[in-house]
């Protein structure tokens, strides 16, 4: 067991270094590790001149410590703290992971309930207990021989009164010394180099007129700031005369106030400077001014109380609109216009977290804010505090390649390094310096190879009877991603368009593009991107890039309506060609460079919004398809496109992380699993389907002629029933009050699922009435004893059994294929929750750890499995082999198992080896029509003359403890799945 700060056979910090990880680590990258003070001591042109060091790529054996053998993810937050943490370390160790996987631990917005809001990257977050607490978890992690993955979030900040770098830009504009940390157009056309801040609850003028813009004057600071509720807008101080001169005309004492005379005076001639370079330094020099003025208003209670007459006398008496003229003028004075929150669609000129107005982006690209951003991990990482990290939104920066071998070049080669990137399937992670994903490809990779995909036509049948929605998936897709472009992205959108018609204008052959030409066959490109991004740089873009820009052109012109379809192949070369020419008659370089960026940085957020945000809650043939990095028209894997698809992993990304849920998810993994199971039962699952509806039809309501909820949300909230129906609830009589707190849950999940859908209501326009009339009947089908749940109940038993043995079958791949488990936070009893907020309720740990002390072998909790104790001890057994065997787990090879036999197709089983230990591992598949809610596996009989080659000798069942001798001439299934539909072999030595 490692003490804080001693160096480990196996440590995953760093700056650990030892002679023979000194010696690893060269040979494995090419480069030495440096000192303890390497991190700090990188500068501005070292990250510049590192970035295109390809040797600093981690590949299969370029780690330079071994990776984690399974990670635990934990959201921290006010109400689970450091300290919280630290209870359940015991447990966590017990259970078999060998890292904590935490949520962003930077100082974020008050209250923020998953950390991404980060305000302060200096700061670890007080609300968590701060960096006290937070290193008594590390020591605590230490002692039991944890370490700690932690989730940083480079690309965007929470902006408000509690972001000092926002706060300063507010006050001086393009002058603040953190003007460059944002990603801020202010030559944006309209824009009048202002900020444009989006954050009034109604009109400007309404908001202004009734009173809700309040100027205050701070002491302490001896500054000025208007405030709207919660939000705080700085005065720049060179405004300040406006409000001093008031004051002292309204005192009369103004004759001794010579100083703030003097004050006033000094600003208002800086006002009137224009040198470039004095200008510059007026933010640092006005600091000494405020400072002069918190001293005479403490010193005279008469100068601070003509200031506070004059700031009453600024902030107007509603219904007197003459009374907020200089409120008007003091505002219009300012580097900002302050505007309504609806404003942001079209005119906001910063880059944000998608849609979102309180995450601003951030140019990490420019190395002085990488250094302030990351100064803390950096030091934490030296103090061997943390051994890995996930790299929140990787697809949100100017150029990931870049910013990831910087990153990796600072923390030292072969550092752990995983990244939140979103594959579409069939698309392949850029060879950059990382570990690999954070694991949704193999999320849907697993799910896939589980469901049954011959069913795919008859649950599109069913889909499209019932619910009547008409066109194909990619033509919803495509509708999708319009919307949003057209709704939430329109201000991003039209800065493309303006560059482009800037680009078009610069050459006699492009200039007659109209600007409704280049918008229509730019918005026909984005909708039809068919990936989240690109990553086209200031090189020849790679094949890969020029296939998608092409693909997506060449998609855009056969649906496009615009008569003059060239305007597309214009667009494709201002993305593709990377050649400066300053030649005249050329377009700028610098501005083809800038479309091309803002171009790749919003495909991603309109896919992500279009499609994980808006079609995952229109498109609902079976929600277990719905999942993040999933393709809801593509239905399940192959059994032979798993098994290549896992070659492929052990090949390239053999350290990637193996997700199953995460904070991000759309259900919990079990909910998903149940809904899987659906997929064998398609004839049962229409029949239910005319039945409930039926059942459904009396309580339907009808809002502005339109059925509500219509046909397809019906469908969805009977699936989302379902998959998320309570285990205790599954039975005849229910616990009344359980039932009714469910009920209220799945209220809360259906009008999210509505706005998203953005059909009948929507976020930005909520439509209360038909929100009511589906919660209405949502109230009617979960009340206790209803004819719709005497109906439900027998369905959703054997459905929850036929779910359960899916869900253990993806546990026992989850741990087994190449690649890092991770294990969301509450997962290893039954997830059946929500999209978040609800998958983030609190976890229920004393009952967990009390379950892991009963040692039992996993087939005696196979009659009890509603408890979960059976999922949790099926975890624990294979962590625990996993803690024994670290090296065949990390490095063991791929290589598929064909069963023999009549019933080949529901087994799936592999063998995995380093050459000197070897696993097995096999599961059932499809057994949907052979298992009811009584019946828990499939009759002997069943299996037939069905055999797995598993070498000859003696083997031990991990989940189980049992031996199994074999012969070599193939092993019956019959045998191998007696007990549990499960089976994992490692040999008897």
């Amino acid at each position: 067991m490692r003490k804080p700060g001693q160096a480990s056979e196996h440590s995953n910090n760093p700056r650990d270094v030892t002679p023979e990880r000194a010696e690893r680590v060269s040979q494995t990258v090419g480069t030495s590790v440096g000192s303890a003070a390497a991190i700090s001591s990188v500068s501005g042109s070292a990250l510049r001149n590192r970035a295109g060091d390809a040797s600093a790529r981690p590949g299969r054996s370029m780690l330079a410590e071994p990776p984690p053998r399974a990670t635990y993810r934990l959201q921290f937050h006010k109400d689970f703290t450091f300290e919280d943490a630290i209870a359940i370390v015991p447990y966590l160790a017990q259970l078999g992971v060998s890292h904590v996987y935490a949520s962003p631990i930077h100082k974020a917005r008050p209250g923020s309930l998953h950390g991404y809001d980060v305000v302060d990257h200096t700061e670890i977050n007080p609300e968590l207990g701060g960096e006290e607490a937070f290193r008594r978890l590390s020591d605590a992690l230490k002692e039991h021989g944890l370490g700690l993955v932690l989730d940083i979030v480079p690309n965007h900040v929470g902006v408000g009164a509690d972001n000092g770098w926002w706060l300063s830009v507010l006050e001086w504009g393009e002058l603040s010394p953190h003007a460059r940390a944002f990603d801020i157009d202010w030559h944006r056309l309209g824009a009048n180099r202002k900020l444009v801040v989006p954050f009034l609850g109604n009109r400007y003028g309404v908001v202004l007129e009734k009173g809700e813009l309040n100027l205050s004057f701070d002491p302490e600071e001896g500054s000025f700031s208007v405030w709207h509720f919660e939000h705080r807008f700085p005065l720049c101080p060179l405004s300040y005369p406006i409000i001093l001169d008031r004051a002292l005309a309204a005192s009369d004492e103004a004759v001794i106030f010579g100083d703030v005379l003097a004050a006033s005076e000094r600003l208002r001639v800086m006002g009137e400077e224009s040198g470039a370079d004095r200008r510059t330094a007026f933010p640092a020099d006005v600091q000494l001014l405020k400072q002069e003025l918190s001293r005479a208003v403490s010193a005279s209670p008469a100068l601070g109380q003509a200031v506070e007459r004059a700031v009453s006398l600024i902030n107007g008496a509603p219904g007197v609109p003459e009374s907020f003229g200089t409120l008007h003028r003091l505002l219009e004075a300012q580097s900002y216009r302050l505007a309504h929150w609806r404003v942001a669609a079209s005119d906001i000129n910063y880059r944000r977290f998608f849609d979102i107005n309180g995450l601003a982006g951030l140019r990490i690209e420019e190395p002085e804010v990488f250094e302030q951003v990351h100064a803390t991990v950096f030091r934490l990482i030296r103090e061997g505090r943390v051994n890995g990290l996930r790299i929140d939104h990787i697809d949100g920066l100017a150029d990931p390649e870049s910013y990831l071998r910087s990153l990796q070049s600072a923390v030292g080669p072969g550092f752990f390094i995983l990244v939140e990137k979103i594959l579409k399937p069939g698309e392949d992670l850029r060879p950059w310096p990382i570990a690999g994903t954070t694991g949704y490809d193999a999320l849907n990779l697993v799910d896939g190879v589980l469901l049954n995909s011959e069913a795919a036509p008859m649950f599109e049948r069913i889909y499209r009877q019932t619910t009547g929605v008409e066109g194909s998936y990619p033509s919803l897709l495509r509708r999708a991603k319009v919307d949003v472009l057209e709704t939430s992205f329109v201000s991003e959108l039209e800065a493309l368009v303006s560059d482009l018609k800037r680009i078009a204008d610069s050459e006699r052959q492009t200039r007659d593009y109209t600007v409704i030409a280049i918008r229509g066959a730019l918005r026909e490109i984005i909708a039809g991107f068919p990936v989240y991004r690109s990553y086209i740089g200031d090189e020849e873009p790679l094949p890969e890039d020029r296939r998608l820009i092409e693909g997506a052109v060449t998609s855009a012109q056969k649906h496009s309506a615009l008569p003059d379809r060239s305007v597309h192949e214009f667009i494709a070369s201002a993305l593709l060609d990377t050649k400066s020419d300053e030649a005249p008659g050329r377009p700028d370089p610098e501005l083809v460079r800038r479309f091309r960026r803002r171009f790749q940085q919003l495909t991603g957020p309109v896919m992500a919004k279009g499609l994980e945000d808006t079609l995952f809650y229109r498109y609902a043939r079976l929600l277990a398809l719905n999942e993040v990095g999933g393709d809801p028209g593509r239905y399940g894997v192959t059994p032979a496109a798993f098994h290549a698809a896992n070659v492929r992993r052990v090949q390239h990304w053999p350290h990637a992380m193996i997700a199953t849920a995460t904070h991000d998810t759309k259900r919990g993994e079990d909910a998903r699993a149940r809904l899987s199971a659906l997929s064998q039962r398609p004839e049962q699952w229409a029949k239910a389907l005319r039945q409930w509806r039926t059942i459904v039809s009396p309580h339907l309501a009808t809002i502005d002629e339109v059925q509500a909820p219509d046909a397809n949300d019906q469908f969805i909230m009977l699936q989302a029933l379902l998959g998320s129906w309570p285990t205790e609830l599954l039975d005849g009589e229910s616990d009344a009050q359980a039932a009714v707190a469910f009920g209220a849950r799945m209220e809360v999940f259906l009008v999210k699922a509505l706005r998203e859908a953005k059909i009948h209501t929507s976020w930005v326009n909520p439509n209360e009435a038909y929100e009511a009339a589906a919660t209405d009947l949502m109230r009617r089908l979960t009340e206790p004893n209803s004819r719709f749940l005497c109906d439900f109940k027998p369905f959703a038993r054997r459905l929850a059994t036929q779910g359960m043995l899916t869900a253990l079958a993806r546990t026992v791949l989850k741990c087994t294929l190449p690649g890092v488990p991770d294990i969301y936070q509450g997962s290893e009893f039954w997830d059946l929750s929500l999209v978040d907020p609800d998958n983030r309720r609190p976890v229920d740990y004393v009952v967990r750890s009390q379950a892991l002390e009963h040692d039992e072998p996993a087939d005696r909790l196979l009659a009890r499995w509603r408890s979960g104790h059976l999922k949790q001890r099926i975890l624990a057994r294979i962590l625990s082999d996993r803690a024994a065997a670290p090296a065949l787990y990390a490095e063991g090879d791929y290589h598929p198992l064909d069963a023999s036999g009549p019933k080949t197709c529901h087994v799936l089983a592999f063998r995995r080896s380093n050459g000197q230990e070897t696993l097995i591992a096999a599961v059932c598949r499809l057994l949907g029509q052979v298992i009811s809610a009584d019946k828990l596996s499939p009759p002997r009989a069943f299996w037939g003359a069905t055999t797995l080659p598993v070498p000859a000798g003696r083997w031990r069942e991990v989940t189980t403890e049992r031996e199994v001798a074999t012969d070599g001439s193939g092993y019956p299934t019959r045998k191998l799945f007696a007990t549990l539909p499960i089976a994992v072999l490692r040999p008897v030595i």
